[in-house]
């Protein structure tokens, strides 16, 4: 084995930095066992990026509830009192709301050698105050309602629903009305979706040909011009724009099922950077507004379990100005 392999191993037990991230700088740990969370995960930065946003399962229980945490007070609040299994969070542009999905059932992420989310019926979604507060529902009824973000304005709301018997990406305005469904697919999973920084354009996953295989997709906001973006026999999801129309960052499991890293992908030259190196899990990134930090989930941390991290973030040297 080489010795970055070997490198990477004995970070895994001291650290959280590793050999070739020369995209991250500044590692640190956001969320541990000590602040009573089995795990953690699925982050997103306020847009002042002075809170992240997140979803944890506290110890003993077995559902993820959704918090926010200030980033210099270390202030942290449970947002999703009283509700059951949650996940998805997001910040509306102007900071004053919060959105998420809930439900009154249970939820599981299963890892046997893949990942898999439980379509969990009764799933909701909700917006709220950013302490949880006024906490009102955007869906209704016995289906999976989840995977939601807002547009760059705020005024609309992009998420994945099954009510239709199959997975699909929807679209509606932020106060739950005016519903458009953007993909047309039986028998398949469509979902993550997120809006690009103009609004005018959808990143997501599906597993059009081989089932729980996802690959990246891009589709127009009004619903045409999709386009595939990966095509290969990893797991592909977690797609997030880069603040540039033209970049995304996403999870595969090109290395492995047991050792899913970022990349980064250009939607103009098809061109991709491996941003991790660590062994066992990352994934799930996001950006701040100007491309300056990544949030992520990684298993790195000494207590090998999955947690928020954030880092300082530059592009690779190469991919700058060139109208990327």
């Amino acid at each position: 084995m080489s010795g970055i392999f070997y490198q990477c191993l004995a970070a895994a037990f001291f650290g959280i930095t590793c050999p070739n991230e020369d995209l991250l700088d500044n590692i640190q740990q956001l969320t541990t066992p000590e602040m009573e969370f089995e795990r953690a995960g699925e982050s997103y930065f306020s847009p002042d990026e002075r809170m992240v946003a997140f979803q944890a399962i506290p110890k003993g229980e077995n559902d993820y509830q959704i918090y926010t945490l200030d980033l210099a007070t270390k202030n942290l609040v449970k947002i999703s009192e009283g509700a059951s299994s949650c996940t998805c969070s997001y910040f509306h542009p102007r900071g004053q709301k919060i959105i998420f999905a809930a439900s009154s059932e249970h939820a599981q992420i299963k890892q046997a050698g893949k990942y898999v989310w439980d379509l969990v019926p009764y799933m909701n979604i909700y917006e709220a105050n950013i302490d949880g507060s006024e906490r009102r529902a955007l869906t209704e009824g016995p289906a999976y309602h989840a995977e939601c973000a807002y547009s760059p304005d705020g005024s609309q709301i992009v998420y994945a629903s099954n009510e239709d018997g199959s997975m699909n990406i929807y679209v509606m305005q932020s106060d739950g009305t005016n519903v458009r469904k953007l993909t047309h697919t039986d028998h398949c999973y469509n979902g993550g979706p997120f809006f690009s920084p103009d609004g005018m354009k959808i990143i997501f996953r599906a597993d059009r040909d081989v089932p729980d295989l996802l690959q990246i997709y891009v589709i127009n906001s009004d619903g045409s011009n999709e386009r595939q973006l990966t095509n290969n026999t990893a797991v592909n999801w977690a797609p997030f724009w880069y603040p540039s129309q033209d970049i995304i960052a996403y999870t595969t499991s090109i290395h492995g099922h047991h050792n899913y890293e970022i990349y980064l992908l250009s939607l103009i030259t098809g061109e991709q950077y491996r941003v991790t190196h660590h062994p066992a899990f990352d994934g799930l990134p996001s950006f701040n507004q100007t491309g300056t930090k990544m949030l992520w989930t990684s298993k790195r941390g000494k207590d090998n379990t999955s947690q928020v991290f954030i880092a300082d973030f530059k592009l690779p040297e190469n991919w700058k100005n060139r109208g990327m």
